[in-house]
């Protein structure tokens, strides 16, 4: 049995790592592109869903210990990058690198956490506090509802909330990107809902052949209704059709997942990114500015911008294992006894 959960956490581990570079891959991109279109069609999606993949553990945790947890986790990391970033950000502006540095803007944006209203020196750091409020609030919902139905329609309401408030000329943009955390919780149930009904799926995960062709399904109908809907952008309150938004970014993950099991399950390469996602949601963007400033004309072309988003996760994927290693503090990874 131990080794079935191993096999289980490696499979999740691999599946957050391309997931990481989906995010990498994106951020490279122009705004506009079909490219970039459809990666944001799902890829934040993708990351709640795979938090919920592993909500089983967290679940038997006394709220205290759940909550700290989930501070030594994702709070501390979120201040600790952005303080590094802050300082890497101020060294760019002084040397040319960017054009612009926003002193106060970004303390600012640090404690509001919504990089549509005020910058953050982490830019894609935003997701680590609404994980932070996804996780809580599904705490609560799973804590207070009866049956695996009235959790979901409970998640279903947080998601219908956000969706409308998209739609509003009156759009709340509230701190901590609370509009992209109601629609998170949705996503985050579904990663639930799926790991714990995993056997069901045996007949599926247990035949290539299968796999194969439920995955290329899953993915060109992911696809196609990524491409007939308008841009989505979670983090801009941007879902298009509602409809056209859960089936393109569903069947994408589910065919990922399948994707994923079927020709990546032994990705050693894939598996340390997915544990060393902080690092990479923090570093990458400065990468990109800095890519940005001495080679902008290649993120003219789609090709080269894939080779630089290939090329950016390979030069991080060394220096994620040293800083993990030998320096976590750059992580976020702080010994504190208190919270111990």
């Amino acid at each position: 049995m131990e080794k079935v959960e191993k096999k289980r956490i490696d499979w999740i581990d691999t599946l957050r790592g391309l997931a990481m570079f989906f995010v990498v891959w994106g951020h490279n991109q122009k705004n506009g592109t079909l490219i970039r279109k459809y990666i944001y069609s799902f890829h934040m999606p993708m990351f709640f869903f795979i938090s919920g993949l592993t909500f089983g553990e967290a679940n038997k945790l006394p709220f205290k210990d759940f909550l700290k947890k989930k501070v030594k986790g994702l709070i501390i990391p979120y201040i600790v990058l952005n303080i590094v970033c802050y300082i890497i950000r101020l060294i760019f502006y002084k040397t040319g690198i960017i054009a612009s540095f926003d002193y106060i803007g970004y303390i600012g944006g640090v404690f509001y956490a919504n990089n549509k209203i005020l910058p953050i020196p982490a830019g894609p750091s935003w997701f680590l506090i609404s994980l932070l409020l996804v996780d809580i609030i599904f705490y609560f919902l799973k804590r207070n509802t009866n049956s695996d139905f009235e959790l979901g329609v409970s998640c279903f309401i947080c998601a219908l909330i956000s969706y409308v408030n998209s739609l509003s000329k009156f759009q709340i943009r509230g701190p901590f990107h609370f509009e992209a955390v109601l629609m998170g919780v949705m996503f985050y149930y579904l990663g639930y809902l799926f790991i714990k009904n995993i056997k069901k799926f045996d007949f599926l995960l247990k035949d290539n052949t299968r796999m194969l062709f439920y995955g290329l399904a899953l993915g060109s109908i992911g696809f196609i209704t990524a491409y007939v809907n308008r841009r989505v952008s979670m983090d801009a309150n941007l879902y298009g059709s509602i409809t056209l938004f859960f089936i393109s970014s569903i069947c994408t993950i589910l065919g990922l997942v399948l994707f994923v099991n079927l020709f990546l399950k032994k990705s050693h390469f894939l598996k340390t990114i997915g544990q060393n996602t902080v690092f990479y949601l923090g570093y990458h963007s400065m990468l990109i500015l800095v890519m940005k400033h001495f080679y902008i004309k290649l993120f003219n072309s789609n090709l080269y911008v894939l080779l630089i988003a290939i090329g950016m996760t390979i030069v991080l994927y060394p220096l994620s294992i040293l800083v993990k290693k030998y320096c976590p503090i750059l992580i976020g990874k702080i010994n504190i006894k208190a919270l111990n």
